[in-house]
């Protein structure tokens, strides 16, 4: 098992974990923090993360350039095997915490590419047609 931190602003880090608990049953085996919404510092949270992962382990964070974001990235910084994915959503994250490969740089970028966020336009030509969307 691949030790995961989702850190971001507000409770979407307890949200996607609430998300693949439901999906998966998985959602005690990541770790969140869920920052600014108390008057608690989030810090050593991460660098207890950081000083107790298995190697190889992943933190995602919401913004990239965010305040989360640079508290991560300045506590991993030379760290080694710990790779920091920003911008996330609930499709890399539950990939990269299904995946029973290794977890490598080159492998993680090939997680990241098939979980890209897709505009799917839906168009109906008429009424008909949408008794038919789910058939």
């Amino acid at each position: 098992m691949k030790d995961i931190l989702i850190a971001s602003h507000g409770h979407m880090a307890s949200g996607i974990q609430s998300s693949i608990e439901i999906l998966t049953g998985m959602g005690d085996s990541i770790k969140v923090i869920d920052a600014y919404v108390d008057q608690t510092d989030y810090v050593p949270k991460i660098n207890e993360f950081i000083k107790e992962a298995k190697r190889p382990a992943v933190i995602f964070t919401d913004l990239l350039g965010g305040s989360v974001n640079q508290k991560v990235t300045l506590a991993a910084a030379k760290e080694k095997d710990i790779f920091i994915v920003t911008q996330t959503n609930l499709a890399v994250i539950m990939s990269v915490l299904l995946d029973g490969e290794e977890l490598t740089k080159e492998h993680l970028q090939e997680l990241i590419a098939q979980s890209q966020v897709q505009l799917v336009e839906l168009e109906s030509s008429s009424e008909d047609d949408q008794d038919d969307f789910f058939d």
